[in-house]
């Protein structure tokens, strides 16, 4: 939806806009779900139009290619991750430890349904490679804006090299090897204590800032 601001204010939104906007919602909410439960490779346009409950029409006139909606709902997860960090930062809000930013991350926002179907997103661009066409310019951006938040936030251990987005990437690379390790898991309290000890480990590099 359009945020644009005008002299008189903010700009009036249609109820076309809020119809269309909650369309998509409709449709990425679905997209996740497929992504899920059958992975990249079986999420279909005709499953998610099933999912979704919508036409085929409506589906493919917000979004006229599997790539195309699989990167949109791609952007809507990562700027949600994304919002507490800012709302904290804007509310003049202190830093949580790195232990308990990684702990809450893990079980809040990787180790969900929209976690997980980001993680098959990731992998699928390693051999789509029109959606990593789609996809790669904003996952640069998101990518930046997400080291530079952590480094507003963090520095590292070390004075002579401050790598606290190097630290912060190290630790997403870690999750989503962890989810794909939980497969191969039956024990759930085993990658409880992996996660406990990972966090741990890089509470003593990662040093929320003075």
């Amino acid at each position: 939806m359009s945020d644009t601001v005008t002299r008189e204010g903010p700009a009036k939104i249609s109820k076309k806009d809020i119809k269309a906007e909650a369309m998509k919602r409709r449709i990425c909410a679905a997209v996740v779900a497929c992504l899920d439960e059958l992975g990249y490779a079986e999420t279909s346009i005709n499953r998610i139009q099933e999912r979704a409950g919508v036409s085929r029409g409506a589906l493919t006139h917000h979004f006229p290619t599997k790539q195309a909606l699989v990167a949109e709902t791609c952007m809507r997860m990562l700027h949600a991750a994304m919002r507490p960090m800012h709302a904290a930062g804007d509310a003049g809000e202190r830093p949580v430890p790195a232990e308990k930013l990684l702990i809450d991350s893990w079980n809040h926002i990787v180790n969900t349904a929209e976690g997980r179907a980001f993680v098959e997103i990731i992998v699928a661009c390693r051999t789509d490679r029109e959606l990593h066409r789609v996809l790669a310019d904003d996952l640069h951006a998101w990518e930046a804006e997400s080291a530079a938040a952590i480094s507003a936030r963090y520095r590292g251990s070390d004075p002579a090299d401050d790598d606290a987005a190097l630290l912060w990437s190290i630790s997403r690379t870690f999750f989503r090897g962890l989810l794909t390790h939980e497969r191969f898991v039956s024990d759930p309290a085993y990658l409880a204590r992996m996660m406990d000890r990972f966090a741990g480990m890089m509470n003593a590099h990662l040093l929320v800032r003075d």
